[in-house]
């Protein structure tokens, strides 16, 4: 008799994807336990040579032994409110532990081929610079160009982070997607620079498993008045519609993926006319906005490579470049 599902969800207490796949597992049928990293103080966890054991604040349990599947959502302290207790180093350093520890419990998934569908090092394993130089065997792609202690060519450009980790000394300051005028960089620091492509309007495409779902941003960039979308705050609320992509890109999407030795992405684009420019892939991206109240078909499709065994993480993954 086959084992019934047990999946452990690894995320933290302001993941709205998160409390969708559970509703879709009680639906379903399926037992799932989700840690919420940020509210730790709340849960009771040992782990010993024999294993795991998590208990949380309604009175569930899981055992190690019994779990089946392991989601890596987001199980990341970012922008949640800040636990009670001890002073601010000492919080600092307990929020380091607690980092190891999950990604320790990811671990112990993959080796036993229960880490599903998101590799947790993705977003570290497949760069930016990475995923451009794959992606122009593949996609238009605008030029770009990384560098220090150089006098960039004048003109306008996006100024892209190749981190997605917070700065500053509380860690908590972010440096988002901006165009600027490339002489007024300084050349004391690094700058990842990308040509400004042409465009009519966003796209963006969530691929999970083999599978594309497309989206365009229905309003142009003529009418936003933006040269890139992800410069305006608040840019998830902007009505998305569903997008036909063009005839091979889907085809090509997973070749590119497959080359990245990603199963889970979402893949921003730029559509001008007949031209489908790629823009750059989050290995753990954000779908929820994009989603059909109700009916979410983007979270059972994630809900549904979770549970396959064959969607397993298993760390051999690289990136293939000609």
């Amino acid at each position: 008799m086959a084992q019934a599902h047990m999946l452990l969800l690894l995320s933290n207490s302001i993941d709205g994807t998160a409390d969708i796949l559970v509703e879709l597992c009680r639906e379903r049928g399926v037992a799932v336990f989700r840690f919420n990293i940020d509210l730790w103080t709340r849960y009771r966890f040992a782990w010993t040579a024999d294993g795991f054991r998590f208990d949380d604040p309604t009175g569930r349990s899981v055992a190690s032994e019994d779990v089946t599947a392991v989601l890596w959502r987001r199980p990341s302290l970012r922008d949640t409110p800040e636990w009670e207790g001890g002073s601010p180093e000492d919080r600092a350093a307990t929020e380091a532990e607690l980092q190891t520890i999950v990604r320790e419990i990811g671990d112990w998934a993959r080796a036993r081929g229960l880490l599903r569908l998101i590799e947790p090092s993705g977003p570290r394993r497949v760069g930016r610079l990475a995923q451009m130089r794959v992606a122009r065997d593949l996609f238009p792609t605008p030029e770009w160009a990384v560098g220090w202690g150089v006098r960039w060519p004048p003109g306008r450009r996006m100024v892209k982070r190749l981190t997605t980790e917070s700065v500053g000394e509380g860690r908590d300051a972010y440096i988002f997607v901006q165009s600027v005028e490339t002489e007024r960089l300084s050349p004391n620091w690094p700058w990842l620079i990308q040509e400004i492509a042409p465009a009519e309007r966003d796209a963006t495409v969530l691929y999970v498993a083999g599978r594309c779902f497309g989206f365009e941003m229905e309003r142009t960039r003529a009418d936003l008045g933006v040269e890139d979308w992800r410069i305006r705050n608040g840019a998830h609320d902007d009505p998305w519609r569903p997008w036909s992509l063009p005839e091979g890109l889907a085809a090509t999407i997973d070749v590119y993926m497959k080359r990245l030795g990603l199963l889970f992405g979402r893949l921003d684009f730029l559509i001008d006319g007949a031209t489908t420019t790629f823009l750059e892939v989050n290995p753990n991206g954000q779908f929820g906005w994009l989603d059909e109240p109700g009916a979410w078909p983007l979270h059972h499709a994630v809900l549904t490579a979770a549970l396959d065994p064959a969607m397993a993480i298993d760390g051999s993954a690289t990136t293939v470049e000609t």
